[in-house]
């Protein structure tokens, strides 16, 4: 099997965790890039440093015909999705009811819509129950979403038919809240699968530095806040040098900020092969709450026959190995979330995150 490309630790500020997914969009250079992700099914218009908060990189969907889709790992009743936008443009919000800025599902894309978000022509937010039709739940006040301007929007929602409710922070304060016997459901599954974003439609729209909860486990089961995701990629060899470099040293193949294919590769080919690499150090400013680490690689198989892989995330001297994954001739971007460090069960340190490693172990 051949592991290309980016792979890298990302600071975001058990097994069964609240933090279900963020992503700063810090490894894609396309659609391409993102759809190796087997949790996301996207379309964006644009991706980079001009669509980042501080210089990151971030997305822009043009206002149209643009999705960023995330299939859930559990199937929670209440969810907390955040996530920082910027209309670049001083265009008129033109609300159309067949594109909202957020979309909680049961399922995608055949299921049911129960919760949209909208941005309004007033520039305030709507809650919506359905899709066609509707019922408004509730609109923001006190606020509006002005061009130019970053703002980090956090949207709560509970599904239920009878005690159903929404929430909407808008840079911290709570601009909609709505009482705890609203109608949110839509069909007969009372969960959230997948969640869809993001139109502010005909208005050029950046997004960056994502996050999605639910409210199981003792942390990360409320608003986070407006946090960064920062990429922490390969900078040195690691205590697993075990797949054959096409040049140079192992990390030298998988430290590129964007997926190279098969321009720079670690190959291994034999059950229990192990790679793993050393993490850049967190950036500027440290001491923040970690609210958590996702490990990610970016693989695929190079001969026939079923081949399969784990994500290793190593933190002191240990080995702590993802899920198994099947793979297949393209390549494939896998990831695992850890909201503590492994090793000690307890808040990441930055010394945890800058002294960890992430690699790939080859189990059949």
């Amino acid at each position: 099997m051949s592991q290309s490309g980016s792979t890298s630790g990302t600071k975001q500020g058990g097994d069964k965790v609240a933090l279900q997914w963020f992503d700063g969009f810090e490894s894609y250079n396309n659609s391409v890039d993102m759809n190796r992700l087997v949790n996301i099914n996207a379309i964006m218009h644009g991706w980079g440093t001009t669509y980042g908060r501080r210089s990151s990189r971030g997305i822009y969907t043009g206002g149209f015909t643009a999705n960023y889709t995330v299939d859930l790992p559990s199937q929670p009743t209440t969810v907390i999705f955040g996530f920082a936008i910027y209309l670049n443009g001083a265009t008129a919000p033109a609300p159309r009811t067949d594109q909202p800025m957020l979309l909680f599902y049961d399922a995608f894309p055949t299921g049911n819509i129960h919760v949209q978000i909208q941005l309004n022509a007033d520039r305030t937010l709507s809650a919506r129950q359905g899709w066609s039709p509707f019922t408004i739940i509730g609109t923001t006040t006190g606020h509006s979403i002005e061009p130019t301007t970053w703002y980090y929007v956090e949207v709560k929602v509970t599904i239920s038919d009878t005690v159903g409710q929404v929430t909407i922070n808008v840079n911290g304060v709570e601009r909609l809240s709505t009482s705890a016997d609203k109608d949110t459901l839509n069909g007969s599954n009372a969960y959230v699968e997948a969640c869809r974003g993001f139109y502010a439609y005909n208005i050029p729209t950046w997004i960056d530095d994502v996050y999605i909860c639910d409210t199981s486990g003792s942390k990360n089961n409320d608003f986070l806040g407006d946090i960064r995701i920062d990429p922490l990629r390969p900078d040195g060899a690691g205590a697993h040098t075990e797949f054959t470099p096409s040049a140079g040293s192992n990390y030298q193949n998988v430290d590129e900020t964007t997926p190279d294919g098969d321009t720079t590769y670690n190959d291994g080919d034999t059950t229990n092969d192990e790679d793993s690499y050393a993490i850049s150090n967190i950036p500027s400013p440290t001491g923040t709450t970690i609210h958590g680490v996702k490990s990610q690689i970016t693989v695929r198989k190079t001969d026939a026959g079923t081949r399969k892989c784990k994500v290793i995330t190593r933190s002191g001297g240990t080995d702590y190995l993802g899920d198994e994954e099947t793979l297949s001739d393209s390549f494939q971007t896998f990831t695992k979330v850890y909201e503590n460090n492994p090793d000690d069960s307890a808040t990441w340190e930055d010394a945890d995150v800058s002294g960890m490693e992430v690699g790939i172990k080859v189990t059949a």
